[in-house]
Order: structure tokens, then sequence, then C-alpha cells
């Protein structure tokens, strides 16, 4: 098999030159971070997850200290894989894209990572070209922090599937991705992460779909004293469509908050959400999602789902679906539910033999199977089935 255009060891090096672009941006982006107050938990996007007592400064000075590993095979003409820093120097395209869709001015986690990124993966794929196995990230960070930034470009008519991984010891982590879909691009992007339980985690991931392109969002959250991810998909290409399948877990004293935001700025554009989550112990978690409709998005056709199940008492589950139409020959809906562990079942296994504990977990398989069934790839449908069992 052979490797890609980048090995292992040279995505492990931070670069020290920075361009000008770059330095100009992280400029910017400071002034926006120590501009903007840290997020109360009164404010919508934060109810449910309380911070108060998160110090974000303290984290400020600290480097990264992050492996980055690409398994893969050699990829196809023109495609390109690189650290980011490497990308600002030498490919333009990096340029013209980062930032274009990812506001740092609004949100202080988001300038925070855009003012202090010191490593991160440029992807490049270029028009007409189809990447027949799939790219893997792995980011595994070994020190206080991990601070990344991956970049993602598919050009028209392209195709692309990704996993990225995160898991580490760090206790903070600050990941930012984007992904830029064009002209009938098609992207199976996979994030999966699994924090240790004093992490603080804080992952943005947005996509910007062009005319006809596809994304399919597939997300796993496990672990994490408190594991915030965000995906935002906008809409921006008339016929464009994307579908999110997202599964959460929390043990312990776990904190897991899950969004998606999906923003049908064009005409005819096609949207699916489903995400569960199990809470157990005395975790807690808080779903939110958002179909937005402006006027240019008619004949939009949006639904989103989430269902948690929790597993005793003492866990917290909230979830808020929210829909904000001013279109007017649309199809949009959305449906939620919360609830306990059916004493009916748990009783039925427990009466054949079954311990508690293994009643549970037949059950928690079992709620999340139809979900992972949905996962196109069998590689992710595994990892997901093996963080569910841990």
């Amino acid at each position: 098999m052979k490797q890609n255009l980048v090995t292992e060891k040279a995505l492990q090096i931070l670069q020290q030159k920075k361009s000008d672009f770059a330095e100009e941006k992280k400029k910017d982006a400071l002034e926006s971070f120590n501009a903007i107050p840290m997020p109360k938990e009164k404010e919508e996007e934060w109810r449910y997850t309380s911070i108060d007592k998160f110090k974000l400064d303290s984290y400020v000075a600290e480097e990264p200290k992050t492996i980055i590993s690409v398994l893969s095979e050699e990829l196809g003409e023109g495609v390109v894989i690189t650290d980011i820093n490497s990308a600002l120097d030498k490919y333009p395209a990096c340029q013209n894209y980062l930032f274009r869709s990812t506001d740092f001015k609004k949100d202080k986690f988001i300038a925070f990572n855009a003012s202090h990124f010191n490593n991160g993966v440029f992807i490049y794929v270029p028009k007409n070209i189809e990447v027949t196995v799939p790219i893997r990230l792995k980011f595994d960070s070994e020190g206080k922090t991990g601070i990344i930034h991956n970049l993602i470009v598919a050009e028209a008519n392209s195709k692309v599937d990704i996993i990225e991984e995160y898991s580490g010891n760090a206790s903070f982590n600050s990941c930012v991705t984007e992904v830029y879909a064009n002209h009938n691009a098609k992207v199976n992007f996979n994030h999966l992460n699994n924090f240790n339980k004093d992490a603080y985690s804080f992952t943005n991931i947005t996509g910007a779909l062009e005319r006809n392109a596809y994304v399919n969002w597939i997300s796993g959250c496990f672990g994490g004293r408190i594991n915030r991810l965000k995906i935002d998909t906008i809409f921006v290409g008339q016929g464009s469509s994307a579908t999110n399948l997202g599964i959460f877990m929390g043990k312990g004293k776990e904190h897991l908050d899950f969004t998606t935001n999906m923003y049908h700025n064009a005409e005819n554009t096609t949207n699916d959400v489903l995400v569960d989550g199990i809470m157990k112990d005395e975790s807690s978690s808080v779903y939110r999602g958002l179909i937005r409709i402006p006027k240019e998005g008619q004949k939009t056709n949006s639904y989103l789902a989430n269902h948690i199940l929790k597993l005793g008492d003492k866990t917290l589950a909230n979830s808020i679906p929210s829909l904000k139409i001013d279109a007017n020959d649309v199809k949009a809906s959305h449906g939620a539910t919360v609830g306990q562990i059916n004493d009916e079942h748990l009783f039925y296994l427990m009466a054949r033999g079954l311990s508690k504990e293994e009643a549970q977990n037949l059950i928690v398989e079992g709620f999340f199977e139809p979900i992972i069934q949905k996962i196109p790839s069998e590689e992710v449908r595994e990892k997901i089935r093996e963080l569910v069992r841990k």
C-alpha cells in the first residue's frame, strides 16, 4: 500500500514559517477574541451548558502538542494533503477559502481557534477527481491543549470521503473544520471524538454547499467534562442537499452539547437530520437543532429529529429543535423525544438471565443500531459500535 503525499512525520512538525495572510487573519481574530465576552448560560446558544468556571484565557499561551496521522493510499492526480501552515504559504486555494464561511467575529471560541491555531490539515480535491479511498485523519493531543484548524475543499464534480478522529489526554481541545463542497461535489464527512472525562472540548464544523453539492455528515460524540460539537450547514447553491447522522453518549458526570444548524439560503435545497443520544449515571446533555429558511430558500425540504434515552433518575437531557421560516413554499418539520428506559423491556431481559447491566447494554446497542445502520462506511459503523460498548 502506497502512503499519501504527506508522511505522518511531516505532519507532526509545526511549521515555523507563517504566511503574511495567516498572520493578518490571526491578528484580526485576536482582536475579536479580546472584544467578545465569554458566553453566558442565559444566552440561547449556551442554554443548559454552564462554562462560568471555565477560564479560556488560561490556555492562550499554551503551545499545542498534537500528533496528526494521515493514513491513506495514493489518492489521485492533483489531490493535496498537507499541514495548514504549509498550505497557507504554497496553495492560493487555502487563502481563498480560509474563514470564508466561518465567522470568528461573533463566537469567542471560534475567534480563539482562529487566533491561536498552530496546526491542522489542508485537503484539496481538484475538479472531476473522485477519491476512491477514505482519507483518515487522527488527532491525538498529548499536551495540555490541542488547537486544530482544518480546511477541506472539494472542487466541482469531485468526490471524497473523510474520517477525522479526535482523542487523547489534553485538558482542552479547540477544533475547527471548514468544508467547502463546490458545484456537484459529494463529500462524506465523518467526525468522531472520544475524550477523557475531565477534558473540555469545543468543536465547530462548517460546511458550505454550492449548486447541486451534497454533504453527508456523520458524527459520534463521546466523553469530556464538557464536550460541545456544533455543525453548521450553509446551503449556498440551488439543488444542494445534506444528511446529518449523529450519536452521542454521556456517562459519569460528563456533559454533551450537540448542535446542528441548517441555513437554507438558496432554492430547492434538501436536508435530513437525525441525532440520537443516551445519558447514563449523572451525565447531562443538550441538543439544539435549527432549520433556518429565509425568503431566498423557496422549495426547501428540511427535517430534523432528535431522540434521547435516559438511563437513571440522575441524568438530565434537553432537546431544543426550532424552525425559523420566512419563505412560503417549503416543507419543514421537526420531532424530538426524551424518555427513560422502559422498565418492562429491562424486566423482560433480566427475566431471561441477563444482569441489569447486561440488559441495559443490550438496550443501548439496540437504541443506536438503527442510526448506525444508516452510516455508509462499515469502518465508521464498527468504530462507533466500539465506542458505544465502552
